[in-house]
């Protein structure tokens, strides 16, 4: 049987939650077709090569329920066999979206892109945005793959005060802030590029009144 006949015809990803819970179809890909269902749709689609007989799937925007065991089963043409995986998902606790921090103080602000993708972080971004200032760029990262060039910068009144102490090769894009000043207070946006994959996320930080001195 030629290798034409034994490429990928259909594909089935579905959900086992588990505790009593119905199974649910995740996507389902036929006749060059790739369709996600119910309530994962918008956030799957296939990221595997179908000429390579790779049905990987990328899921995004992973909410708790999403937790539990993927079934990945691939039907070849002209195969009877059907060719199964499972993936045990477990969803972490979503990290605090709200900080405190003192006048004059330090904060550490996590960002980290849960990626199961084999893919160098390309850049990670974060903007300042007050309540009365225009958005403000915090900090860059840029990492150039084929130039193998690294570059990362403060900016603006964030100058030398802000660096990046998140593992880059583990999609962690934490940084920390010091010398807080009161004019801090805001929204931090962070984003996280993976190749074309951007994941992002947005952290209020509330800067309270330097703590008293105690003579």
């Amino acid at each position: 049987m030629s290798t034409e006949d034994k490429c990928i015809f259909k594909i089935d990803w579905t959900l086992s939650p588990g505790e009593h819970a119905k199974d649910e179809y995740v996507l389902y890909y036929y006749s060059n077709l790739s369709v996600p269902i119910g309530r994962f749709q918008n956030r799957v689609h296939l990221m595997g090569d179908i000429l390579c007989n790779d049905g990987s799937l990328l899921l995004q925007d992973v909410q708790e329920a999403d937790q539990g065991t993927y079934i990945c089963e691939i039907r070849l043409k002209g195969e009877s066999q059907v060719f199964k995986k499972a993936v045990v998902l477990h969803v972490l606790p979503e990290e605090p979206k709200e900080l405190m921090v003192h006048v004059g103080g330090l904060i550490q602000m996590g960002c980290v892109f849960q990626s199961t993708e084999v893919k160098h972080v390309t850049k990670v971004e974060w903007i300042f945005s007050g309540r009365r200032a225009k958005e403000e760029i915090v900090f860059r990262y840029y990492h150039k793959l084929r130039m193998s060039v690294e570059y990362s910068q403060s900016w603006g009144h964030f100058q030398n005060r802000v660096n990046l102490v998140g593992d880059i090769f583990r999609n962690d894009g934490s940084i920390m802030l010091q010398g807080v000043r009161e004019s801090d207070g805001g929204n931090y946006t962070c984003s996280i590029h993976l190749g074309n994959l951007v994941f992002k996320k947005t952290i209020v930080l509330h800067v309270s009144p330097e703590e008293p001195r105690h003579w």
